[in-house]
């Protein structure tokens, strides 16, 4: 099935959103110096850094001009799986033949060949909780709470049927409220939760009107703001590794040239249900380029990721095995150089965590964005 650009747009913002938006450039009138500890290197307590069932609601705050719910999944039988819903203010749709909410899915089978829809709705088949996570679209229903989550959708002979149960029960919010502004007078803000770092996901996959069933492990975050990410970036990397004992989740980024190309960065480390160790002194240094026909960008073939934070000190290196997807942006020319990638790799994981070291080798997906 053909993707609708809203769909790709915001497939590609939120898969590499996810975590980035945790350290960026942060200006409050007033911050506190115990929350501005705990966003650069120690966990606080549970009340401060685990998000409430109303940080994955909807949200009033003015100026909101998008919101969305992301969830992802890898399964033991080959197949993955992501979806987005969004709800979106009309200012936000640049292509105003679409309506502002949508859902947009995507199966990956064991080969690797994608299928997808993104589907939009009007907003009288739209409701929305302001209290906790529980959104209906048409006949497509997505509830729940830490620690379980349950999600309904068909399209036509695509759809899905999951629960997600969480394994890390923490979960993370940015110090005190999950906001980051990048700017002040005027405001420009990103908010940003994660409560499900880590989940068992089972329930049917539908392919082709046929019911797969599966067992795997899953992801889901909430974003919303008043600004477009390609507003705010130059590019970023994001990945997230999960381990027998561990879950570590990294993001690395660059502001655009009018915010001065300033870095954005943050690594999270969790053993177990709890998070042990979050650093912003993490960079990436990408090697190897070689050049995408369709989108003119350049991706390394090799990436390390290296830590000096207090909590987590380290390298993870990235060789990669292949391009699992290189896509235009919404709206660019090809060769222009506007690009995002998804890619699998090899790496080679060596991080001093509290109490432990991490010496060990996984396959990852991570994923390069060039807005």
């Amino acid at each position: 099935m053909k993707c609708k650009c809203v769909g790709l747009l915001i497939c590609c913002f939120i898969i590499l959103t996810s975590v980035l938006v945790a350290c960026a450039p942060v200006s409050p009138p007033e911050a506190k110096p115990a929350a501005a500890a705990v966003t650069a290197e120690k966990p606080a307590a549970k009340s401060v850094l685990t998000p409430s069932d109303a940080d994955d609601a909807l949200h009033e705050t003015a100026g909101t001009i998008y919101e969305w719910w992301y969830w992802d999944a890898t399964f033991d039988n080959g197949y993955s799986m992501s979806a987005s819903w969004g709800i979106n203010d009309p200012s936000f749709v640049k292509d105003k033949k679409e309506t502002p909410d949508y859902i947009g899915f995507s199966i990956y089978d064991p080969s690797g060949i994608k299928t997808n829809a993104d589907v939009s709705f009007a907003d009288k088949d739209v409701t929305a909780s302001k209290t906790s996570c529980d959104v209906t679209m048409g006949t497509n229903h997505l509830k729940g709470s830490v620690p379980r989550y349950d999600m309904e959708f068909r399209d036509k002979d695509l759809g899905c049927k999951l629960t997600f149960e969480s394994v890390v029960t923490e979960g993370f919010r940015k110090p005190p409220d999950g906001v980051s502004y990048f700017t002040r007078q005027p405001d420009k803000w990103i908010g940003w939760v994660v409560p499900q770092p880590r989940a068992k996901v089972t329930g049917t996959l539908i392919l082709n009107g046929k019911e797969i069933p599966v067992t795997g492990t899953g992801y889901h975050d909430h974003n919303w703001g008043n600004i477009a990410l390609t507003e705010l970036y130059d590019h970023w990397y994001w990945g997230r590794i999960f381990l027998p004992d561990y879950t570590i989740i990294y993001s690395i980024a660059q502001m655009n040239e009018a915010l001065g190309k300033k870095p954005s960065s943050v690594l999270l480390a969790y053993k177990g249900e709890k998070l042990v160790g979050l650093t912003t002194d993490v960079t990436a240094e990408g090697s190897d380029f070689m050049p995408d026909k369709l989108t003119g960008a350049q991706y390394p073939q090799a990436l390390v990721i290296q830590s000096k934070g207090q909590t987590i000190k380290g390298t993870i290196t990235h060789k990669l095995n292949h391009v699992v997807e290189a896509l235009l942006l919404w709206g660019a020319e090809e060769g222009k150089g506007h690009a995002y990638f998804r890619f699998l790799s090899d790496a080679d994981i060596k991080l001093d965590v509290p109490g432990d070291k991490i010496d060990t080798k996984a396959s990852v997906l991570h994923e390069y964005l060039i807005p």
